[in-house]
């Protein structure tokens, strides 16, 4: 149990709101797998490179004490609905235990009724058939692998090269490597959307680094030779490629002029799951020492985010929900129940403290 603060959700908005178009930025939620709190150069990793991160990290916000589920499909849910994971039937990862209700309402779904283009691109795992897909939970586009991952079962037989993927509901060959093909997407989807006028969500959760650890050997060679062993090496050279692909979607919002417009936020979804250097926590994924759910999490908003700032204040997955809210200014249902809370007012630096509340994590692995 982590001890944080806690602060009551009021002023809920009737669902009927009108909301100006003028004043709502849009976002980018780019939720990577597996990869934990040290698996950043920001955090005192030597061995790994990812400039494109440490980048953001000093143009940007950054939450040191923020925690995910220590595994990802629990993650997934409470950061889609702001409620922790047992209350949206989430219970595990495989079995049977990673099918979101039907009936939960998403941040997608909250942000489309307020006028949002939405598109996710990437690692859903929150039920693969009606009423749980994503084209069912309020994404307007989606380009997504089944289940928990590429080659997983049903997902077989698949690679990260050249997969196999589901368009809006339509199963299709791509070319390509998958976390370059999923960056590519949400960049053509938001051009499109820069065309329409329309405000965007996208949500980029890609399933890499998580294993199998596949990725060019241009990538995981040079840590190779650095004198890390070929898992980790594997593993660096998978976040490396990520960190690439967040570069060229940072300098495509620039070069769109969409960059002060737009919130982006960076967050892992729970520890590593090989050991490697973790900035000194214990444990990894699956369990509930602070190695398993502490992640990173950054987010960038030029001219609104104060730049280069860093909070220690304790902050969870579930609060994604009600801040993208406050910041878009989207309404919240009155009947919507949720465990998280709004940390707008931290990130606009308009607060520095938090009331007390708990946080509470359980592995269900095993």
């Amino acid at each position: 149990m982590i001890s944080g603060t806690l602060l009551a959700l009021g002023d809920l908005f009737s669902a009927h709101a009108k909301v100006s178009q003028s004043v709502r930025p849009n976002v980018v939620l780019i939720l990577t797998d597996d990869q934990g709190y040290g698996d950043v150069g920001f955090h005192g990793n030597t061995k790994i490179k990812t400039p494109h991160l440490d980048q953001m990290a000093a143009k940007g916000i950054e939450l040191s004490r923020f925690y995910c589920s220590p595994v990802c499909a629990p993650t997934r849910a409470s950061l889609m609905t702001g409620r922790y994971y047992y209350r949206t039937g989430v219970i595990h990862t495989s079995r049977g235990g990673a099918k979101m209700h039907g009936d939960e309402v998403t941040i997608a779904e909250l942000l489309k009724d307020a006028g949002y283009k939405t598109g996710i691109f990437g690692k859903w795992h929150l039920g693969d058939n009606f009423p749980m897909r994503p084209q069912d939970q309020g994404f307007e586009q989606s380009l997504i692998h089944k289940s928990g991952g590429l080659g997983q079962s049903p997902d077989q037989p698949n690679s990260y090269l050249n997969p196999w993927l589901w368009k809006n509901g339509t199963k299709q060959k791509v070319v390509g490597y998958c976390s370059d093909v999923f960056f590519k997407a949400a960049i053509d989807f938001i051009d499109r959307q820069k065309t329409d006028q329309q405000p965007f969500f996208v949500y980029l959760p890609t399933n890499a680094p998580h294993t199998p650890l596949e990725v060019s050997p241009s990538y995981w060679q040079p840590y190779q030779k650095a004198g890390l062993n070929e898992t980790t090496a594997k593993v660096y050279g998978m976040i490396s490629n990520l960190d690439d692909n967040v570069g060229k979607l940072m300098s495509y919002l620039k070069r769109s002029h969409l960059l002060d417009t737009t919130i982006v936020l960076f967050i892992g979804d729970n520890g590593p799951q090989q050991k490697r250097f973790n900035s000194g926590l214990r444990g990894r994924k699956s369990s509930t020492y602070e190695g398993g759910i502490r992640v990173p999490f950054l987010a960038q908003w030029p001219g609104r985010f104060q730049e280069g700032t860093k909070s220690d204040l304790i902050a969870a997955h579930i609060d994604i929900l009600p801040t993208l809210l406050a910041l878009t200014k989207t309404p919240l249902p009155a009947s919507l129940e949720l465990d998280g809370v709004d940390l707008s007012e931290v990130l606009l630096n308009q607060s520095k403290v938090l009331p007390e509340r708990s946080l509470f994590f359980r592995s269900t692995e095993g």
